[in-house]
Parts: C-alpha cells; sequence; structure tokens
C-alpha cells in the first residue's frame, strides 16, 4: 500500500486542523505561534459565520448605534449638551467591511 501522505514532493504539517470557524482558527494560530507547521482544512471563509457576517459585524452596527442613542440621550441631564447624527452611512458600512477583513 502506497501511503499518500509521504510521496515526494508533498508538503508536510505538523498539525492539521479541522474546521476553519473561530475555535478552529484559534487552534491554528495557537499551533503556529508554537512553531508547528499548520494545515487549516475547512469550507467556506476562514474565521465562520461569527466573524464573517454573524457576531463581528452586527456587534459594530449595534455599538454605533448606541453611540448615536447615548449622544441624543446625554439632553435630560442637566449640563450636558451634543448631538449626534448618521452623515454618512457608507463610511460606517465600510469601516464594519474593514474590521471583518482584518
Amino acid at each position: 500500500m502506497n501511503d499518500c501522505c509521504n510521496r515526494p514532493g508533498r508538503e508536510r504539517f505538523d498539525v492539521a486542523v479541522i474546521g476553519a470557524g473561530s475555535a478552529g482558527f484559534s487552534a491554528a494560530i495557537t499551533a503556529a505561534g508554537l512553531g508547528a507547521k499548520v494545515a487549516l482544512i475547512g469550507h467556506g471563509t476562514i474565521g465562520g459565520t461569527c466573524v464573517n457576517v454573524g457576531c463581528v459585524p452586527s456587534k459594530t452596527l449595534i455599538r454605533a448605534a448606541e453611540a448615536v442613542h447615548g449622544g441624543k440621550a446625554s439632553a435630560r441631564f442637566p449640563g450636558l449638551g451634543g448631538s449626534v447624527s448618521l452623515d454618512n452611512w457608507t463610511a460606517l458600512a465600510t469601516s464594519k467591511d474593514e474590521l471583518v477583513t482584518e
């Protein structure tokens, strides 16, 4: 029987992480940080749903909405003033996309 993994010219890895979601990505980064040569195996985008389309992007926009709300609510308190508005939706959305790309 041929050893499919040890043929000449094949790349060799110390660790193979199955699953490229947030846990798999974290495991791969940890192993690489310890000096291992790592293969990260998964389908779709690295980081999984949370990083790419779930938690990270939505929480970025939620925090922006909280900032607007807080600015508008400041008038309820004596001595505070301020106003906040959404001046550039495109810039906010681009910032969110850049965070995901990072």
